[in-house]
């Protein structure tokens, strides 16, 4: 059997360029990173899951009720642009951002500002916000995640979330 000399594979530049580029495209995808790199690269992966771990972890600070204090959608933030799932998780995420931009911009001082045009003062404590605003006014609250609470600051005439 007789073999094709070098020559006659150099007069074939394309087979030869399209061997070439397999070869450096599969060494790249298989294989090729030290073991070391390899460990780096795991070492970060976790910390990239260990980092979205912790952001999506409820706030245990006091905070005033806005946008990102609800439980629903919190898993849903956090992703890359790039990934493919961000084309489902990012327009639900949306949705729970607004509905809850909603109740805290829109629903929430309305109703305060009704009860202020009706009653010439805010409400005096946390009981009166909550009956007289929230469930007067049937605002949904969002739901806060386990150990948060809300709570009316009738100083500031402000609705927070606090830890319990």
């Amino acid at each position: 059997m007789r073999t094709a000399p070098i020559h006659s594979l150099v007069r074939k530049p394309l087979a030869l360029k399209t061997l070439v580029l397999a070869g450096v495209v599969l060494s790249s995808q298989f294989g090729c990173k030290p073991e070391q790199e390899v460990q780096k690269d795991l070492a970060a992966q976790k910390q990239a899951q260990a980092d979205a771990a912790a952001a999506a972890e409820p706030p245990r600070v006091a905070q005033k009720a806005g946008v990102g204090v609800g439980s629903k959608g919190r898993s849903l933030d956090g992703g890359s642009e790039n990934n493919p799932a961000t084309i489902i998780s990012g327009p639900a995420a949306a949705y729970f951002r607004t509905k809850e931009k909603i109740v805290f911009e829109i629903q929430v001082p309305q109703a305060m500002n009704l009860y202020m045009a009706e009653k010439g003062r805010n409400p005096r404590n946390h009981d009166e916000f909550m009956r007289d605003i929230v469930e007067f006014n049937r605002i949904p609250l969002p739901k806060l995640p386990t150990g948060m609470v809300y709570r009316y600051d009738s100083e500031k005439a402000e609705l927070w979330v606090v830890p319990e």
